[in-house]
């Protein structure tokens, strides 16, 4: 059982589940870190979807101020519904997970030439709305540039009208399987978490076990968009099975502002030996990460 790994803990704030601009987030690597240790949080998480670009810049600031920050990322999968899967504490230099970013940010490009197509079909021209390049733009990113092009009150409308399943802009490109991400987090060193575990709405007591057999070391317990009763049900599949309980604000800053780094850690037995197993993991240095970009691409999804 991997929770038996963990000898001691403690018992300060951290907050795995972190994002930057680099990904959909507002602000930038540094200022996550800043905004994490304002509140308090000491071990933070960089998880941007599918890329690990602001890594170099996030790790720099933590090491200024004395925050832990692990190198990870979040992966998307579809099986047999759309997942998300935290790498946390990963070699962001291992070649095989490069390799595999450089064949998402394929993949996400096409996904959103497609869906801009369809939203010009429908009389709708966002390109000049979306920050950055659209080939590496996020849905969230694309669901902010339909606000401000005044297609939508928010991006709650934003995605409800258009960017949903049956929606005139749904499209979903090729996805790794889970079991493909899992494998490729364990191969950079890292430890491969189910991020937001009822999205989509999942069973966790059937899809627990089997993403177990392929390797997943952890669930996430504590997220904003689980209640108490969902937290108390992750939370004991996750002891029954032996696997790490996290606990991430899912922050993007100014983007969903609801949410604060550190509003879901609570001092309690399994969180504690979560941070405990990660602190006794060797901390991994700025000087063993550089700053290289995957094929200069930002690597971007949601």
């Amino acid at each position: 059982m991997i929770l038996k790994q963990a000898q001691a803990s403690t018992h300060e704030p951290f907050d795995l589940h972190l994002h930057s601009n680099c990904s959909d987030g507002s602000d930038t690597p540094a200022q996550v870190v800043q905004a994490a240790y304002e509140r308090g949080v000491t071990l933070i998480a960089l998880t941007d979807h599918d890329n690990v670009l602001g890594v170099p810049e996030a790790m720099a600031e933590a090491e200024r101020i004395g925050v832990r920050l692990l190198p990870s990322i979040e992966m998307d999968a579809e099986w047999p519904h759309e997942m998300h899967i935290l790498g946390l504490d990963i070699d962001i230099e291992e070649p095989r997970m490069r390799a595999a970013l450089v064949i998402a940010l394929a993949r996400r490009a096409e996904r959103n030439t497609e869906i801009v197509a369809r939203l010009l079909r429908i009389g709708i021209d966002i390109r000049a709305s979306i920050a950055g390049e659209v080939g590496s733009a996020t849905r969230l990113n694309i669901a902010l540039a339909l606000v401000k092009g005044g297609y939508a009150a928010d991006t709650k409308e934003a995605f409800a009208k258009y960017l949903r399943k049956g929606c005139p802009g749904f499209f979903t490109a090729e996805r790794f399987t889970p079991e493909e991400i899992i494998r490729l987090i364990l191969g950079a060193g890292g430890v491969p978490v189910w991020a937001h575990p009822m999205n989509g709405h999942a069973d966790p007591h059937k899809l627990v076990p089997l993403l177990k057999e392929r390797g997943l070391q952890g669930v996430e317990g504590y997220h904003p968009s689980l209640s108490k009763g969902d937290s108390v049900v992750l939370t004991s599949i996750a002891r029954q099975k032996g696997l790490i309980v996290t606990c991430g604000s899912d922050y993007h800053g100014a983007h969903r502002p609801e949410a604060v780094p550190g509003q879901t850690w609570r001092d309690s037995a399994l969180l504690n030996e979560c941070r405990a197993f990660f602190e006794a993991r060797p901390q991994r240095k700025l000087a063993d990460i550089s700053a290289v970009g995957f094929e200069q691409a930002t690597l971007n999804a949601e």
